[in-house]
């Protein structure tokens, strides 16, 4: 299920496809443009915190099945899902809520919560992160203007009639994904099917500096211990006081970066023990007290420069979160994403692909995850060296929520 992408992003799409056909129609907008203003950023309200964090556990753990380098984005999924829940009703609706974690939080709530988180954190300075969302629906398709009206107003999403009927349908669609990922995704629409009406989509892009940097004469050729064979890799290397972690038989750092609202975090399972099996033995509220009782540390921090590409379906992932309806023709029920309010639409497909880069400079664009493991080291100091499989990530700071999580097995391959 992997391939080969670029940049640190993660992508997700939901096609929509009919399943009676659509009446011709006349132009339904010529664009639809929110009528929200960015205002000052308010703290995340905490049931929408939770559930967020909630999610991400879930799916990371569903999603964890898959065998070598992994790495999702969460959010990137969760705004996807939420886009689309705008436009499902009933027990449809419902089943979207609660794989969201977000049942006992109303539709209207979880736009506002979005909204405000989303705005908080997107940013084009010290370090950049932007989340964008589109939709893109067939130009014979009458779409319900209450369903986009709240997608642009809550998710600033970019609205786009299209003849999907023409080959530049495709092209169109993956520029903006190109354009919103910096060039480093380059597509997410391989074709369109005669009866697929509608493409959600949302993209997220990272790119920030260390605030304390490696130095590149540092860096070393070392040994790698992947699961199946001993690879040789470069080794970024720093010492100094760092955060450390500790909890159990796990051991980890978390690495600012410049702006400080985002760091990387690194987690080394106990000797003997997988990146998978840290994960299953895991829960949100151990990762939220193990990065609360972090302690600065001397230390002496070996980690890989690796480069990952990751792409996946979500489908199964999200049905064994109990969202199964909504993949179902027939019973599937988004009659609020047309005028005429009939139930033919169902998602066919939740695709997701993610990219990510680390150096002595920083991280582009991805999800990183150090884990940090004791080895041999000097009496005053001690050493954490990232030689075997770990798990990393980008951690919002304030939220607690992990923008991108995955596993690293061979940083050899790309």
């Amino acid at each position: 299920m992997r391939c080969k992408l670029n940049m640190i992003l993660c992508s997700l799409l939901i096609i929509m496809i009919i399943l009676t056909g659509c009446s011709s129609s006349d132009d339904l907008m010529k664009g639809i443009n929110s009528n929200n203003e960015k205002g000052i950023s308010q703290p995340m309200d905490s049931k929408l915190n939770q559930a967020v964090l909630d999610f991400t556990w879930k799916v990371f753990k569903e999603s964890i099945d898959n065998e070598g380098n992994m790495m999702i984005s969460p959010p990137s999924v969760y705004f996807a899902l939420a886009m689309t829940a705008n436009g499902a009703d009933g027990e449809t609706k419902e089943e979207m809520l609660k794989a969201l974690s977000a049942e006992n939080i109303t539709l209207d709530d979880l736009n506002k919560g979005l909204y405000e988180w989303m705005n908080a954190i997107n940013r084009d300075e010290i370090v950049k992160l932007s989340i964008t969302n589109s939709i893109w629906y067939r130009d014979d398709f009458k779409a319900n203007k209450d369903f986009l009206h709240i997608n642009a107003d809550y998710y600033s999403a970019a609205i786009r009639k299209l003849d999907f009927r023409q080959k530049s349908a495709v092209d169109t669609i993956n520029k903006w994904v190109k354009d919103a990922t910096n060039d480093k995704i380059d597509k997410i629409v391989e074709e369109i099917d005669d009866d697929v009406v509608m493409f959600l989509i949302n993209a997220i892009y990272f790119n920030g500096d260390w605030k304390y940097q490696f130095l590149p004469h540092n860096t070393r050729e070392g040994d790698f211990n992947s699961p199946d064979k001993i690879v040789k890799t470069e080794y970024m290397s720093r010492r100094g006081n760092m955060d450390y972690l500790q909890f159990n038989s796990v051991t980890g750092v978390i690495l600012p970066y410049l702006d400080e609202q985002f760091a990387f975090i690194g987690l080394l399972p106990e000797e003997g023990d997988t990146p998978r099996d840290l994960i299953n033995n895991l829960s949100t509220f151990d990762l939220i007290n193990l990065m609360k009782n972090k302690e600065e540390k001397e230390i002496e921090l070996l980690l890989p420069k690796f480069e990952s590409s990751y792409e996946d379906s979500l489908k199964n992932e999200l049905s064994n979160l109990g969202m199964n309806v909504p993949f179902i023709p027939g019973n599937a029920d988004f009659s609020k994403m047309n005028e005429s309010n009939t139930k033919d639409l169902f998602i066919s497909e939740v695709k997701h692909k993610t990219y990510i880069k680390v150096d002595e400079k920083g991280t582009e664009a991805a999800a990183v995850t150090s884990v940090v493991m004791p080895q041999s080291m000097p009496l005053e100091i001690p050493q954490l060296t990232f030689d075997r499989p770990f798990v990393y990530g980008i951690v919002d700071v304030t939220t607690g929520i992990p923008l991108f999580i995955g596993i690293m097995e061979d940083p050899t391959i790309k």
